[in-house]
């Protein structure tokens, strides 16, 4: 089975467990409230597992060698979708301009990302694609945070070394470069919390979108435009910068993979941080998660293609 095929079946196994998850939403066995502490759950608890259970494998400097690349290929993917989201996005409304440049910068790599990265490549997948998270986690702290705010606050690029999963990824890190395997009664159970993060996470999303007017959102043709910016412009800048990098094929999938994932579900976290417009975060969200189903197996074809 080529990964095409892989992704397109893992999209469609997503897709349904977020049906699920929207429909248990609108039959009030999930409220708002707790679609919040399963999202805390899943960002705080569960995908560190996800990151420190993955780094549990013998040492390989190929794959070590692979997690500096795709960590720089995170930087250059985020950098390039920063200067795109200035170009090309302008508004008279500050609070609207600002989620959408958020929403078309940064993509769901923990949420949709990881699950895709496993299912295609295994363990060093979800490896490589932490490197492109760490990546992600500086600019959103610094970068996403700012603008959100209005201004630049130190205080926020210390978040950033607080977030559980850049701990994980620091100790995972560390336990990979000098070996240190967990015993198996400690292996086991954090292994199990970590299994839970497709499905949490997908039942997470599913919950957002049922809170949206989906109808309404896709009466709106901005929405449309922000959402070919997210799935296929920034995806396809990012595919003809690894047309000319000189890295193995498999890095360059896995990085086009996550480039190409939806709006990151940290938008909508932020727009309640910060006091913006979290419905129509909430629109950005769904919509680009939907259309994600079509639009990523798209990406990687061209990527298995035209990759060598």
């Amino acid at each position: 089975m080529n990964i095409v095929s892989i992704v397109f079946g893992q999209i469609v196994m997503m897709f349904c467990m977020m049906a699920v998850g929207a429909a248990a939403y609108k039959a009030g066995l999930i409220t708002e409230r707790g679609s919040t502490d399963l999202s805390n759950i899943t960002l705080y608890l569960v995908i560190p597992f996800v990151v420190l259970t993955s780094f549990q494998i013998e040492f390989d400097a190929d794959i070590f060698h692979g997690i500096l690349v795709t960590f720089v290929l995170g930087i250059a993917a985020h950098a390039a979708a920063i200067v795109l989201s200035y170009l090309l996005i302008r508004g008279k409304d500050n609070d609207r301009t600002v989620l959408e440049r958020f929403s078309i910068v940064y993509p769901n790599c923990g949420f949709m990302g990881i699950p895709l990265a496993q299912a295609v490549l295994g363990p060093k997948g979800v490896i490589y694609i932490t490197a492109f998270i760490a990546a992600q986690n500086l600019f959103i702290w610094s970068h996403g945070a700012a603008s959100m705010q209005g201004t630049f606050n130190l205080g926020s690029v210390k978040e950033l070394f607080k977030a559980p999963v850049m701990i994980a990824t620091f100790a995972g890190l560390f336990c990979y470069l000098l070996q240190i395997q967990f015993p198996v009664l400690v292996y086991n159970p954090l292994k199990a919390i970590a299994d839970m993060n497709t499905p949490l996470a997908m039942i997470i999303s599913g919950t957002a979108i049922a809170q949206t007017n989906l109808l309404k959102t896709l009466t709106r043709p901005r929405i449309y435009v922000m959402t070919a910016l997210r799935l296929l412009l920034v995806p396809m800048v990012m595919f003809l910068i690894l047309l000319f990098v000189p890295v193995s094929k498999d890095l360059k999938i896995l990085s086009l993979l996550a480039s190409s994932a939806s709006t990151a579900a940290i938008t909508t976290m932020f727009a309640v941080k910060f006091e913006k417009d979290v419905g129509y975060a909430a629109e950005l969200f769904a919509v680009s998660t939907i259309a994600a189903v079509a639009t990523l197996p798209f990406m990687i074809s061209l990527g298995e293609k035209f990759f060598s």
